[in-house]
């Protein structure tokens, strides 16, 4: 594990909630983790280039604060198919992680995680950026 992945991955979550939840339709397609920032690509057929950067990160940097619990829960994927779109993890797979953001998100995940939101500490979105015709990724580190 990276040193920052834990921390990485469930402010991904956060920020992908958070960005879901502005822009309906939105979707997760990618998300890639280097030594010390995650990049999050998602489609949307909104312009999100035209979107604050500055209050994107200060919403996600709210939800942090809270502290919330970070659960992480594995299931028989019958158990969870209807809930969640499974579309991504092969059929071979039967069981499924989902981590829940107490109170805020849950979705399936299988990377480590913080046990609670406050030892993300600070969030920071560094860039976005189109990557094709409805397609845009995001940048971003923690402190």
């Amino acid at each position: 594990m990276k040193p920052n992945e834990g921390k990485l991955q469930t402010g991904e979550h956060i920020l992908a909630k958070i960005i879901e939840d502005k822009f309906p339709g939105t979707k997760v397609i990618i998300v890639r983790f280097e030594e010390e920032k995650g990049r999050l690509d998602v489609s949307s057929e909104n312009d999100l280039r035209a979107v604050s950067l500055k209050e994107l990160e200060k919403e996600t940097n709210q939800i942090i604060e809270k502290g919330l619990e970070v659960r992480k829960t594995i299931f028989k994927r019958e158990e969870v198919e209807k809930e969640f779109d499974l579309s991504k993890i092969p059929e071979s797979v039967k069981e499924i992680r989902i981590v829940d953001i107490v109170g805020f998100d849950k979705r399936p995940c299988r990377d480590p995680h913080v046990k609670n939101t406050r030892e993300i500490g600070y969030f920071k979105i560094l860039k976005v950026e189109r990557k094709g015709k409805d397609r845009y990724r995001f940048e971003f580190e923690v402190d």
